[in-house]
């Protein structure tokens, strides 16, 4: 069994499943960095750095970034300053290739994912949320074009990698049309029955 706080979990869902938002919450719970590749990539572009200024056409259209730069900028997250024992990734990898870059680096570091989460909810409900988002958060990319175009690359670059990770054994479906704290407990419950114990709450209900 895992040792409590000692996961790498990696957060798999279409636009508006609530990623970030259930991220934030396993970080806490497992008491480990919430690692997202979309915070870094903003960070990335509001920092001016090389990268930033590559990548800033290409995220205000909500187009995937390339693999090669994801994979260096999340590498460079999991290993400086220092090496990041335990992750909840959100946003990475995307595509097949990613995984595949991302898989053969992990192994080679002892950094494979524990568990992949695959949050799953009805499209109508994804339509409907990305719509309240667009109007609340005045970010130039969330409107519904860009979400229909989200939807569009992840059904063709994303859902490939349930099959990997399912071959792998470490897929875990869970439903997440529901509240945030009922999505919440499904998640924890799962990792329990896998042996991944959070440092709170001490176990699921």
């Amino acid at each position: 069994m895992t040792a409590p706080g000692g996961a790498r979990l990696l957060l798999l869902a279409p636009p508006g499943a609530g990623k970030s938002t259930h991220g934030r919450l396993l970080a806490e719970a497992f008491a480990a960095p919430h690692i997202s590749t979309g915070e870094l990539l903003r960070a990335e572009i509001a920092a001016g750095s090389e990268l930033g200024r590559r990548v800033e056409g290409l995220v205000a259209e909500g187009r995937l970034v390339p693999d090669d730069l994801v994979v260096e900028m999340v590498v460079r997250r999991l290993t400086e300053p220092a090496p990041v024992e335990a992750f909840v990734l959100d946003g990475f990898p995307r595509t097949l290739a990613q995984a595949e870059l991302g898989y053969a680096w992990a192994s080679e570091h002892g950094l494979t994912f524990s568990a992949v989460l695959h949050l799953e909810v009805p499209e109508a409900e994804l339509a409907r949320r990305a719509a309240g988002r667009a109007a609340v958060s005045g970010r130039g990319d969330d409107n519904a074009a860009t979400w229909e175009r989200r939807m569009a690359e992840y059904r063709l670059e994303t859902e490939p990698l349930l099959g990997f990770y399912r071959a792998r054994g470490i897929l875990v479906e869970v439903d997440a049309g529901g509240g945030v704290s009922e999505v919440h407990q499904a998640i924890l419950t799962a990792l329990w029955a896998m042996g991944l114990r959070p440092v709170r709450p001490a176990r699921p209900a």
